[in-house]
């Protein structure tokens, strides 16, 4: 599945709009332009992209799960100590 169809071809006004993109700078799967590419269309969109390299790293690496969580907090909103509607 190639996403660029939905960022360049034909944008969709429905796709999410935060990104959260990282990968290995040693990933022997996923080209380093893969997701440079990615993350230029998605920005060019006005999307909201994090894009980074974890140094020294293979595929699949998540060496900052803290970092995510974050991110996801600042995304949605979330404010700590709010309890869940139960």
């Amino acid at each position: 599945m190639n996403p660029m169809y939905h960022l360049i071809d034909k944008p969709n006004s429905g796709r999410g709009k935060h990104w959260w993109i990282r990968l290995g700078a040693m990933d022997s799967d996923t080209s380093l332009t893969v997701s440079a590419n990615l993350a230029a269309a998605a920005h060019r969109l006005g999307d909201d992209v994090s894009h980074l390299y974890y140094w020294d790293q293979g595929h699949g690496a998540n060496t900052d799960p803290g970092d995510f969580i974050a991110w996801i907090a600042k995304v949605t909103g979330y404010k700590a100590g709010r309890k869940a509607a139960e």
